[in-house]
């Protein structure tokens, strides 16, 4: 099972550019049956992603954008008539929420008091009070979507609810936005079934957990409390199931610190907040690939100051384009080193962050040769 997932996993990566922390993430918030939220702007394959996962499993998907006019009856159904002759409250629930494995709700936050209560039974309790009894929903994961934080303590419950929390943003790569606008709609052709997702599920929940992961994650709970990054306790709770899904995806059999560093996602409460917590988290339970991101990061940042630079001063664009190339040789020579020190997942990260530098040298190699007049050499 764990191959199966590892090709859903890589197919998603070749069709979702620039969204492999949120697809790793994705698919063990699944395995463990937890929600993910996205935060971030229209536009960005938020649906189109959630769609790719339900399609893949066979689950049965429901979705719908809120607005502060939504009612009820969008996400759980209509009173049936029938059933008001009789002096019952009963909604009919096909095609809704209520019956749904996968579920993308866009501007989730608009949810009013009329929709609210139930919406949080159903992604945390997964009941429905239908008529005053509770029925129990199928539901996998949530994916919520807001271009927005949550605003008001009414939301802080539905807010705490999603374990993971992305922020989305549009294509930063040249080479992945013409990529994207020249592919087709995605389309995964990987097919598991929920019976399958059922039993790996079931596999999850038997992964051991180590008193060095627990430690660690107390350490790093400790650390975030210190910078004023405050989780619930459900949180923390919560956070163990998502360990345990990374170590089996990984083909483990029980957890170890490393796979603490999906909480980088799950422990801020404003984007703002996420370096912070990269950091801390990083440093504990992975500190080689804590390092390749740094590494990585200082590269895009590099490609970003020298992008701004294009439409100025011609010669100094060309001097700065320079010593970038030149930095992204020698980050390069960091994460080969880096490669020797870290397991199988740092040494995953490292080769991700290695074809990204390695694109950025070539987009930037390509737009100063473009830029000079110059043909760069055959295969250079």
């Amino acid at each position: 099972m764990q191959q199966q997932f590892e090709k859903l996993r890589n197919e998603l990566v070749s069709k979702f550019p620039e969204r492999t922390a949120v697809i790793d993430g994705a698919l063990c918030a699944v395995l463990a049956g937890e929600h993910v939220l996205f935060i971030g702007p229209p536009g960005t394959a938020k649906s189109a992603l959630a769609r790719s996962i339900a399609q893949a499993f066979g689950g049965v998907y429901f979705e719908r954008l809120l607005t502060k006019f939504s009612t009820p009856e969008e996400l759980f159904g209509p009173i049936s008539l029938k059933a008001l002759e009789q002096d019952r409250f009963t909604r009919l629930t096909t095609g809704k929420l209520p019956e749904a494995e996968f579920a993308f709700v866009d501007e989730i936050f608009k949810a009013n008091s009329a929709i609210l209560n139930s919406l949080l039974a159903v992604v945390n309790e997964r009941v429905f009070h239908n008529d005053g009894q509770p029925v129990a929903v199928p539901l996998v994961t949530m994916f919520g979507a807001s271009n927005e934080l949550p605003e008001g303590k009414e939301l802080e419950a539905l807010f705490d609810r999603f374990i993971l929390r992305f922020e989305v943003s549009y294509l930063l790569r040249p080479a992945h936005l013409k990529s994207v606008l020249t592919a087709l709609e995605p389309n995964v052709s990987t097919r598991l079934d929920m019976k399958t997702l059922k039993a790996a599920q079931v596999e999850v929940g038997k992964i051991k957990l180590t008193d060095a992961t627990v430690d660690a994650l107390i350490s790093i709970r400790d650390a975030l409390k210190q910078e004023g990054i405050i989780a619930s306790d459900r949180r923390w709770k919560k956070s163990l199931k998502l360990t345990q899904a990374a170590a089996w995806a990984a083909g483990e059999s029980k957890t170890t610190p490393e796979d603490l560093i999906l909480l980088t996602d799950s422990l801020w409460r404003e984007p703002k907040a996420r370096a912070k917590v990269a950091k801390i988290v990083g440093h504990v339970a992975d500190p080689v690939s804590s390092q390749a991101t740094e590494i990585l990061d200082a590269a895009r940042e590099t490609a970003d100051t020298v992008r701004a630079l294009k439409s100025s001063d011609r010669k100094q664009y060309i001097a700065k384009a320079a010593e970038a190339l030149e930095q992204f040789n020698q980050q390069m020579t960091k994460l080969e080193k880096l490669a020797h020190a870290g397991g199988k997942r740092a040494r995953q990260v490292i080769q991700e962050a290695s074809f990204e530098i390695t694109a950025l040298h070539e987009d930037l190699a390509r737009t100063v040769s473009s830029g000079l007049g110059l043909r760069r050499a055959a295969g250079k």
